[in-house]
């Protein structure tokens, strides 16, 4: 059996605003990111290789606007490709909007 997140898992905060967050480290490598939205509004992020940008969604498809609901568990895998590169996170709410998003890497099964 394999442990999704032991029970001393590293956790970044992010606070998010209506400007994208400086990128950041994710706070350990795996094959999953969980993204607890503490709320009380909607965000979105960017997970990827070097310095990342969160947007917020418009009309053209983007990697850069992945929504996190406010108030949800998220849990997001990482392509094999990546498993060994530490990867960013970068995340921004609508005009007016905050959040808390709290940032875990694990294992998975």
């Amino acid at each position: 059996m394999i442990d999704i997140f032991p029970a001393r898992v590293l956790t970044l905060p992010i606070t998010v605003t209506a400007t994208a967050s400086t990128s950041a480290a994710l706070p350990a490598l795996g094959k999953i990111v969980r993204l607890v939205n503490e709320g009380p509004s909607i965000c979105f992020v960017s997970i990827g290789n070097g310095a990342q940008t969160a947007t917020l969604p418009n009309a053209t498809p983007t990697a850069t606007s992945t929504p996190i609901l406010a108030g949800s568990d998220v849990v997001l895998s990482i392509p094999d490709p990546l498993l060994t590169t530490p990867l960013s996170i970068s995340a921004i709410c609508r005009s007016g909007g905050t959040a808390t998003l709290d940032v875990q890497c694990g294992e998975g099964q």
